[in-house]
């Protein structure tokens, strides 16, 4: 079985933002997932939910997922 690689597409500032941003790929067809970008460094305990967010994707689907992204980036402006 091959072994899934993930890579980060682009980091939050915080949960909110990064699970708005997760629904929208997965509404279009790309799994994804969300980790703190803090982990090294104490993650969710010291920073908690409020704490900057990574949002992470298939190495095959990033192609897609950053234009998908660009999407909604352009619609906040």
């Amino acid at each position: 079985m091959k072994k899934i690689e993930w890579t980060v597409l682009d980091i939050f500032e915080n949960g909110t933002s990064a699970e708005i941003a997760r629904g929208f790929l997965e509404e279009n067809g790309i799994e994804a997932k969300i980790r703190d970008s803090t982990v090294p460094y104490g993650g969710s305990i010291i920073f908690g939910e409020s704490g900057p967010k990574e949002l992470l994707v298939k190495v095959e689907e990033l192609e897609e997922a950053e234009s998908l992204l660009d999407e909604i980036k352009k619609h906040k402006e």
